[in-house]
């Protein structure tokens, strides 16, 4: 069991001249009367339309104004100054970094009288020259995504590469504009989410819980001047004033594939204890839910207590007919022959020195050992005897059987996720948030070409995993040009990898003297194919591993 543990503390303050914002949004402007003149004292508030949550601040001496830390979402501004019309913008859609430039013009008229903007196209972020690509909720949800995490869709960024590697919703392994992978900056709700070791990714965002995802590729702003490679936003999605969720469920079942053309080892039946005849299998089932904290006749949360929770659950079930390699009853009884094509064998007392200074070795009749040569620790495993029979007549080469076992390999693998978020506005300058994502991995599976569990490597590789992120934000504004924006982030992950083998003392019970009993011992040999010092013929040599 091993569980690796890092904390992630951002405390910034922003004042007039330097602006630093990292999962959150600006907007700023200047107010003019129609001849062009700058207007002081304007009040400008902006409303978030799902929440009702207010920012306020007025225009300077220059007719310039800026509300920071802001929720990426639907706005709409309003601007108020004696001896104008009340001037209304509706439909602002801020994302996640943006800094948007809203610049207006005040009509001359009485403060009752309203001017409305209702419908603009979508306004340029002129502030900064960094470039990028957002991937909006919506559609990340639309996208057909195998697993539903997000990471598969960051491939489809431009100047985005990876090294294929996708399963589990981990974003290792993927290259911006061809820097390193571990140099790509990664964040969730603003909050650091690489490891402080190799710098790949600690967030697993489940798809149905991901307002917006932001990819900036080039001239990258000075918050991120950590992040060499290219940044990873992600905001999580927020509660609104309305209760809105959805369930769905993905799924593939047997009779939805066909059997391969050339896997003969399948009929179109499944056989007694096979996986169904499935190659790959899998169901899907998620949900999610959003609104105000209501609490009838105690609390009511509209405008001001939002909560979101997410959920998906992902069973895998993955098979197919496999060829493999196992000893055969000859080569358990020394015959190496290998139908004439095996290497030969020496027998090691008979090394002599000849006449000419050559040194000599006589070879074992027919290439049979006797079972009276073999190491003490060799006829202890033979008595073990942990691999299958052969099932198949297969072919010899030099090293020996080749594709004389035919098998399923099966394995089950189980993702469960939830995701959950928590916004609270006590005030128009006092806000916080609390948000949670819990992942586990775990898994079922054996490799068919061994009998004995205790010898089987693919029971290590498939043991629990948790994965918990916590971040925590807060924001207060003390004045338009001072903000304290707070953010602290745990992260944790737990491996409890361990194999079946583990504390049975296989080395006293091998005879291999001056050895922890806490491993499977390791083999060493002469490198043919068939051994290695990872395993024999599927025996795996190495113990738990805690990573």
């Amino acid at each position: 069991m091993f569980s690796r543990v890092r904390f992630s503390l951002l405390v910034s303050f922003c004042a007039s001249l330097a602006f630093g914002q990292i999962g959150t949004s600006t907007i700023t402007g200047r107010v003019t009367d129609a001849s062009g003149a700058v207007v002081p004292q304007v009040a400008v508030t902006l409303v978030n339309t799902n929440t009702n949550f207010q920012f306020s601040t007025v225009t300077n001496s220059d007719g310039l104004f800026r509300i920071q830390s802001l929720q990426p979402g639907p706005y709409r501004i309003s601007f108020e100054a004696t001896g104008f019309k009340r001037l209304i913008r509706e439909n602002i859609d801020l994302r996640v970094g943006d800094t948007l430039p809203i610049d207006v013009t005040l009509e001359v008229g009485s403060v009752t009288d309203s001017v409305e903007v209702a419908a603009q196209a979508q306004l340029l972020e002129t502030e900064t020259s960094a470039t990028g690509s957002v991937m909006e909720g919506e559609l990340l949800h639309k996208l057909p995504l195998y697993q539903r995490y997000i990471n598969s869709t960051l491939a489809l960024v431009p100047g985005m590469t990876t090294d294929g590697y996708a399963y589990g919703g981990c974003i290792c392994g993927y290259h911006l504009a061809g820097q390193r992978s571990g140099h790509l900056g990664i964040f969730e709700d603003g909050v650091v989410g690489n490891d402080q070791f190799d710098g790949t990714g600690t967030i697993k965002p489940i798809q149905n819980s991901v307002s917006e995802v932001k990819v900036l590729t080039t001239a990258l702003p000075a918050e991120y001047g950590h992040s060499a490679g290219g940044v990873i936003n992600v905001v999580k999605k927020t509660g609104t004033n309305e209760l809105h969720g959805l369930a769905s469920e993905f799924g593939r079942t047997r009779r939805m594939q066909h059997r391969l053309f050339f896997d003969k080892y399948r009929n179109s039946q499944p056989r007694a204890g096979s996986p169904d005849g499935q190659q790959v299998q899998f169901q899907l089932p998620e949900a999610n839910v959003g609104g105000p904290v209501v609490i009838p006749k105690l609390y009511n949360g509209r405008n001001k207590t939002f909560f979101f929770f997410g959920y998906q659950k992902l069973i895998e079930k993955k098979a197919a007919g496999q060829f493999g390699a196992v000893p055969t009853p000859d080569m358990k009884n020394g015959d190496f022959s290998f139908g004439g094509l095996g290497n030969q064998i020496f027998d090691p007392t008979t090394t002599r020195q000849l006449a000419n200074g050559n040194w000599v070795r006589d070879p074992f009749p027919g290439n049979i050992v006797p079972l009276s040569r073999f190491d003490p620790v060799a006829q202890k495993v033979l008595q073990l005897d942990p691999w299958k029979a052969p099932n198949n007549p297969g072919t010899f080469n030099s090293d020996g059987p080749v594709d004389n076992l035919l098998f399923d390999e099966k394995s089950r693998t189980f993702f469960e996720d939830y995701s959950g978020r928590i916004d609270q506005q006590f005030s128009s300058k006092f806000k916080i948030y609390w948000s949670y994502t819990y992942n586990h991995e775990s898994g079922l599976g054996r490799q068919r070409n061994v009998r004995l569990k205790d010898f089987d490597a693919f029971e290590g590789n498939l043991s629990p995993f948790t994965q918990q992120n916590y971040s925590l934000g807060k924001t207060y504004i003390f004045s338009p040009t001072m903000i304290n924006d707070a953010r602290l982030g745990f992260f944790r992950n737990r491996y409890d990898t361990f194999v079946p083998s583990y504390k049975k003392n296989y080395a006293q019970i091998l005879g291999i003297p001056n050895v922890s009993g806490d491993l499977l011992p390791s083999f060493a040999d002469n490198g043919a194919d068939k051994f290695s010092a990872d395993s024999l013929y599927g025996i795996p040599v190495s113990g738990p591993s805690r990573s």
